[in-house]
Parts: C-alpha cells; structure tokens; sequence
C-alpha cells in the first residue's frame, strides 16, 4: 500500500514539475484549427460536398489561434450540393524563443451521406408521384 501511494504521490509530482514546460512551449505557437461538417440524408443520391480550407502560412507568427466552424446539413429527397470555403489569417504576436515560428494547423472536415430509402418513394422523380402531381394540376 505504502508503495503504491508512493508512486502515486511521485507520478503526481512529475506532472507538476513537467506541465508549466509543456504548456509554455504550446502556448509559443500559432495555432489554426477548422471543423467543418457536411451532412446529406437523403434518397437521391450522394451528395456533392466540397470543403476548401486555406490556412495559410503565418510564418513568424506566435501565441496566436484562429478557430473557423461550420456545418451544413441537407435532409429531403433531392441530391444535395454542399460547398463551403474558408480562408484564415492571423498575424504578429510575441514570439517564444523556443517556438519554430511554423502553425500548429489542425483540420477536421467529416463529409456524410446517409442513403434514405423511402425519399425514392416520395421523390417527385418516381413516375407513380409526378403522375399524381399533374393530375391535380389538371383538376
């Protein structure tokens, strides 16, 4: 038990002693950081998405972050389109000794089809529906 609760008590101490470090050096850098989700549920198709991300290269830049978001989500029975496009900019800021100078750049951009069945059957395309809309444009 004894042992145990020593080791404990010295693992706890080494973060400690480790975690101003760390922190200081990623706090030293520019960080761009975009979350785009695109989602399409439906039966007519996969989607066309398109996710275009410039980021740039700040070089020389430090203890600066840009964060971009965004989501798009298409639910009906028609092919979706979907584009999004984004630009980042950031400049200046204090410089660590430490730091390359170089971005930390992070993307993360899921593009999801989901197939849904049962739009084919209410899409205006199936010939037993647009058969139906004309006749009510008749009456």
């Amino acid at each position: 038990m004894k042992k145990s609760s020593f080791l404990s008590s010295l693992s706890i101490a080494t973060l400690f002693s480790i975690a101003p470090v760390a922190t200081d050096l990623a706090a030293a850098q520019c960080v761009q950081i975009d979350t785009g989700v695109q989602i399409s549920i439906s039966g007519g198709g996969p989607a066309q998405q398109t996710n275009t991300v410039d980021m740039g290269n700040p070089r020389g830049c430090g203890r600066n972050a840009t964060v971009t978001t965004g989501t798009q989500i298409h639910v009906g029975p028609n092919r979706a389109v979907q584009n999004r496009s984004v630009r980042q900019s950031v400049q200046g800021g204090e410089r660590s000794p430490r730091s390359t100078g170089y971005p930390v750049q992070i993307q993360v951009n899921p593009q999801i089809h989901v197939d849904n069945p049962a739009d084919r059957l209410n899409s205006i395309q199936n010939p037993a529906i647009r058969y139906r809309e004309q006749l009510r444009l008749i009456e």
